[in-house]
């Protein structure tokens, strides 16, 4: 049975009151964040907010950590936050960006969040859009928060990725714990459609086409993973896609460590969207090309 609101906020306010002190700040400061983001950007509208949540966090240099939230206190797997903005992943800052460009206050965030995070916003583990291709995207796009806009762009040279996703097999992976939820799920193909790499490169107008603020996914069809993680994947990539003076530039959280070794590189960071074709994605044999998504206007 679910809990009443009531009960909700009773318990969060007991949770809250056995955290530790330096829990209890770094939700308090989670907390102040979110009202400041609010009060910066009151007068912003439509995609405007995309770019400018996007870039606040690239200018902060806002760290890469990986698997940063989860399903709260009281979560059945994962007690992580359900969110933050001290550092993302690259899902979780397109999700956090996406979350507050659609939102007018707070509250309205803190429902949009679990929204785009999970299946029919049902907060847990099992419910969460885990894969890009038969979760996050259909998901979001069922909620009107995306759209699909890869084959308008494209046209004719527009490519389909099709892979089977094993969530089952993914879930059983995981270990006991997990065991259950894999009976839930069967295996399912994930299509995506997606401008390939070479066109990115060799037909500029095709990034001329691509819209400001709009989220794009690296494709990699059937990248076999299933000796690690149980299942194969088609996306191995996300973040935004915006454009200053005439660039597109991709703006994402990114694991890439840097040339010395370290961690410094790890972070919010900007680069051109031809760079990264020709710089990482040309290298690899495994990438495909991007899928492109415009966010909607708050339904």
């Amino acid at each position: 049975m679910k809990r009443s609101l009531l009960q909700s906020l009773l318990v969060s306010s007991l949770v809250m009151g056995m955290m530790p002190a330096y829990a209890l700040a770094e939700v308090t400061g989670t907390e102040q964040r979110l009202q400041s983001l609010y009060a910066s950007s009151a007068q912003l509208q439509g995609k405007d907010r995309v770019s400018t949540f996007a870039l606040q966090f690239l200018s902060e240099k806002s760290p890469y950590i990986v698997d940063p939230l989860g399903e709260g206190p009281e979560g059945d797997i994962s007690h992580g936050p359900l969110y933050r903005f001290d550092g993302f992943d690259c899902t979780t800052f397109v999700e956090t960006v996406l979350a507050l460009s659609l939102s007018s206050s707070p509250e309205q965030f803190r429902v949009r969040m679990n929204q785009i995070r999970y299946e029919k916003a049902v907060v847990s583990y099992e419910t969460r859009n885990h894969f890009p291709s038969v979760d996050w995207i259909p998901n979001n796009i069922e909620n009107g928060f995306v759209k699909d806009i890869t084959g308008s762009i494209a046209g004719a040279k527009t490519k389909w990725s099709q892979t089977w996703i094993e969530k089952d097999l993914w879930f059983a992976k995981k270990g006991e714990a997990f065991v259950g939820m894999s009976r839930d799920f069967k295996p399912e193909l994930g299509q995506l459609p997606y401008i390939a790499k070479e066109d990115l490169l060799k037909t500029p107008e095709l990034m001329d086409k691509i819209p400001s603020g709009t989220i794009f996914h690296v494709v990699r069809p059937n990248w076999d993973l299933r000796k690690a993680i149980g299942t194969r994947l088609d996306v191995s990539h996300m973040g935004f896609l915006i454009r200053e003076k005439g660039v597109l530039y991709m703006v994402h959280a990114s694991n890439g460590a840097s040339r010395d070794g370290s961690d410094d590189d790890k972070r919010v960071k900007k680069e051109s969207l031809y760079s990264y074709v020709e710089r990482v994605m040309m290298a690899s044999p495994t990438t495909a090309g991007i899928n492109v998504l415009a966010v909607r206007k708050t339904p």
